[in-house]
């Protein structure tokens, strides 16, 4: 986009009912994780203290945005570690979070025809990591001779994006001189409370904030482009994970050659620990710079040379563990049961309560489900939970003999849930989406906890005020 005339400004994609829409969707997050609206910022306020004067404080953004005078306050800097993996969030005011999702939305929409088709994360429309995963299950299938395979990603991405070329990027897309480029300024260079006080960002994008994935996308856009063309070459990228595929040796050699020069460009380094190359065939040998693999895994999945798809070792253990903390959980009503059969039919409601209604469990296995297709791992999954059933029950341990004493089908009849069974009623469509399950939940509870509490009746009322009752939940914290 090289004509100025054609770059976007505030005056053309603001709205005030997108900031509405905005507002909405904050207002409805915390319906399914209500201590989210119990987070709080640099300025220690929740989301019912925005919205108790829900409309007036809306109202008042859109002015300062229709206005050209809203300005971003700094948010705090919470440190976590995710299984060895630790990442930074930067937590901003509920203002700022609405601002900050409009302009996701507002430019995810403008942008789209400019992202690559071959991008998938923090898209609207046919994207997402559903139809990646369909997608590379499909090229896999489709051969019929080896293939070279590319695994890639950037060391600590979000954390090491060059300030300045983000601007260069954005400058194409938005006129310089606009308020909408300032305020996107404001993101790129974000402020934030650090131990040593206030700090102003020189690198890296704000972790935890709506925009960031829009930067995200967009900075790689040229790298996509630059793959893309590659003939021969099918390409996947979902956020940093990158995945390449070619029956062409020369293709490989190609976009790994590209690969390193536009990450160069960008100033970005590869993880060496996820740099993978292989010939993937169930027969196939080892050639010079490639190794030799029958399967491999790539976002939760594991594929397979013969065409199969089944759970990444990593992915079975969490599936696994979902139900060992759940029967820890319960572990002292256990106990209380003398009889090996009440406690057996006890662990059986556990585990069937777990699958069905574990509300984030429902969302992680039934996600797993749709896409695997190896029963014969998922049948070891089901011989797993029968003898944790039983080792629980009978508190012999895992053994086969266990089943002589509380037989398979005796568990089957107390209700033992299957995840081979539930995947065949996934894909034929008789079950409802892990989110209708998750909002039936939570409506069984009755609105208990949530963000948004109506006086007297379950039904939302039209107005985000009007919803908001005095906050019995407990203290405040932050996320």
């Amino acid at each position: 986009m090289t004509n100025s005339r054609l770059k976007l400004r505030w005056a053309d994609v603001y709205r005030e009912p997108e900031l509405y829409k905005a507002a909405l969707r904050v207002y409805t997050k915390p319906l399914f994780a209500w201590r989210k609206a119990l987070s709080t910022s640099s300025d220690e306020k929740t989301l019912y203290d925005f919205a108790r004067h829900g409309l007036q404080n809306l109202d008042a953004l859109h002015r300062a945005l229709a206005g050209g005078n809203f300005r971003f306050r700094p948010g705090v800097a919470l440190h976590y570690d995710f299984n060895g993996r630790k990442r930074t969030l930067y937590i901003y005011p509920w203002e700022e979070r609405i601002v900050d999702l409009l302009l996701y939305r507002l430019l995810n929409a403008r942008l789209q025809a400019g992202f690559s088709p071959h991008s998938y994360a923090y898209r609207t429309g046919p994207f997402g990591v559903d139809a990646c995963q369909r997608r590379i299950a499909r090229a896999l299938a489709a051969a019929d001779q080896p293939l070279y395979v590319l695994k890639r990603d950037i060391a600590d991405y979000f954390a090491s994006v060059d300030h300045a070329i983000l601007l260069d990027q954005l400058s194409e897309w938005i006129e310089p001189d606009d308020y909408l480029f300032r305020l996107l300024g404001e993101r790129v260079a974000f402020r934030f409370e650090g131990q040593d006080g206030l700090v102003t960002a020189t690198r890296g994008l704000p972790f935890g904030a709506a925009i960031a994935c829009v930067f995200a996308n967009l900075h790689l856009t040229k790298l996509d482009r630059a793959l893309s063309a590659i003939q021969g070459l099918a390409y996947f990228r979902y956020a940093d994970d990158f995945l390449m595929i070619t029956p062409r040796r020369e293709a490989a050699l190609e976009a790994s050659f590209r690969f390193d020069a536009e990450l160069e460009t960008l100033r970005l380094k590869t993880n060496p620990r996820h740099v993978h190359d292989f010939v993937f065939s169930q027969d196939g040998a080892a050639e010079p710079g490639f190794e030799t693999a029958e399967k491999f895994r790539h976002l939760g999945l594991e594929f397979r040379a013969d065409g199969s798809t089944g759970l990444s070792r990593d992915k079975f253990r969490k599936i696994c563990n979902l139900f060992r903390y759940a029967f820890r959980r319960h572990r002292a009503k256990l106990r209380k049961r003398r009889d090996p059969l009440d406690r057996a039919r006890l662990a059986v409601e556990v585990a069937r309560r777990t699958l069905d209604g574990g509300v984030r469990n429902v969302a992680i296995i039934d996600y797993y489900l749709k896409h695997v297709d190896d029963e014969d791992q998922l049948r070891l999954l089901d011989r797993w939970l029968a003898e944790e059933v039983l080792c629980i029950a009978l508190e012999k341990g895992h053994r086969k003999g266990n089943f002589r004493e509380i037989s398979f089908e005796q568990l089957r009849r107390m209700g033992l849930p299957s995840l081979v069974h539930r995947r065949r009623l996934i894909r034929h469509g008789h079950l409802e989406s892990p989110f209708f399950i998750w909002k039936n939940y939570q409506a069984s509870r009755g609105s208990r906890g949530t963000a948004a509490r109506p006086r007297g009746s379950a039904v939302f009322s039209s107005s985000p005020e009007a919803a908001v009752v005095e906050n019995r939940v407990g203290e405040r914290d932050r996320l």
